[in-house]
């Protein structure tokens, strides 16, 4: 019984031949499909590189020329900058040229004018004012401490038609300390002082005053005698101030 189900499971086998030919056949043409597969994918990647190397160089060009046409634009942005910068520094130069010029100008007409009335009031003066006046008195300072210049004007107003001559003499009232102290001419005046006048329409007279260090002085008083013809005393007080510069008409 086992012997015959054997027998017919045998009978049931087929055996088939095999083909080698086919089979190598097979094996070559999935080695060329691989091969090929290979081939195309090197040489898509080396196409793809191409075109990634030839995108980059056409991108870094274009970024080149970007690059130029900013810094020239940044050079020209620069340049009229710079010019704007020299305009304006210029302009301002000439404003401040004109307001310099302006305010000589103004000084120049209010010392004119002041020299105008101080003419009109020699040659015309108001009822009463005839005769010696001490006009004006500047004082200012010298590179040496303590000392002093003084500058002197007197006039003689109304009747010009003869000299005056005398003298002025003048004391100072200041503090030493705590206590009030007055200096005459003998012991401010320095050498060469001018005291003594002869005018017709007016004078100036000039010299030092030398103080001692530990005075602070506060007032000036003048005190102006004519001698010749009919005699005439004329005073007037000034408070101590340096002044920058004289007016036109006093030099």
């Amino acid at each position: 019984m086992a012997t015959k189900r054997r027998k017919s499971s045998l009978e049931e086998m087929a055996l088939e031949p095999v083909n080698l030919r086919k089979r190598r056949r097979t094996r070559v043409y999935v080695t060329l499909f691989v091969l090929l597969g290979l081939v195309g994918a090197f040489i898509g990647g080396h196409l793809f590189s191409m075109h990634r190397q030839t995108s980059n160089v056409v991108e870094q060009e274009s970024l080149r020329a970007s690059v130029v046409e900013l810094e020239r634009e940044l050079k020209m942005a620069r340049e009229e900058l710079a010019l704007h910068r020299t305009g304006t520094e210029v302009a301002q130069q000439a404003q401040e040229k004109v307001r310099a010029e302006i305010k000589d100008l103004r000084g120049q007409i209010a010392e004119l004018e002041e020299a105008v009335a101080f003419y009109k009031n020699v040659m015309s003066p108001g009822a009463g004012d005839e005769g010696l006046r001490i006009e004006r008195l500047d004082l200012g300072t010298t590179a040496e401490p303590g000392v002093y210049t003084y500058r002197l004007v007197l006039t003689q107003v109304g009747d010009n038609r003869r000299y005056l001559r005398g003298g002025v003499s003048l004391t100072l009232s200041g503090r030493q300390g705590e206590e009030m102290v007055t200096l005459n001419a003998s012991e401010l005046l320095a050498q060469g002082s001018e005291t003594s006048f002869r005018f017709r329409y007016f004078q100036e007279l000039t010299g030092r005053l030398s103080l001692p260090f530990d005075v602070v002085p506060e007032q000036v008083t003048i005190e102006a005698t004519s001698t010749s013809g009919r005699q005439q005393t004329s005073e007037r007080n000034f408070i101590w101030q340096l002044q920058e510069r004289g007016s036109a008409w006093a030099g």
